[in-house]
């Protein structure tokens, strides 16, 4: 929708500017410049508009590659954190059932002093 404005917005300049060409002779030169300083500003902007996309680009890949590197970093980070929960859980597992071997009544040895 944009594009036909801007094409509707040219084609009715530039009907305008041949009328006033015509019709109005001792204004060319005063329409004549207009015309280069019009097309002189829309070529800056172009020119603006694409070295501001480039620096907005190079900075959003740089952002990228920063994003990427922290993320790596956090995963090495959580397989150590993850590591080394697990082995606190393998030790107190261990430990726990050494508790219990060791707190557990020893039915064997009850029964062979009853049975003698």
């Amino acid at each position: 929708m944009v594009t036909f404005f801007k094409v509707v917005g040219w084609v009715m300049a530039t009907i305008s500017g041949l009328l006033v060409w015509n019709l109005l002779p001792e204004t060319r030169t005063v329409i004549s410049c207009g015309m280069v300083v019009a097309f002189i500003c829309y070529g800056i902007s172009i020119v603006v508009g694409v070295t501001v996309k480039r620096l907005i680009g190079d900075e959003l890949r740089e952002l990228r590659l920063q994003s990427n590197a922290a993320a790596c970093r956090l995963e090495l980070m959580d397989r150590k954190v993850t590591a080394i929960l697990r082995d606190a859980l393998e030790q107190r597992q261990a430990a726990n059932l050494t508790a219990a071997v060791r707190t557990a009544p020893r039915h064997g040895h009850a029964d062979q002093r009853r049975s003698a």
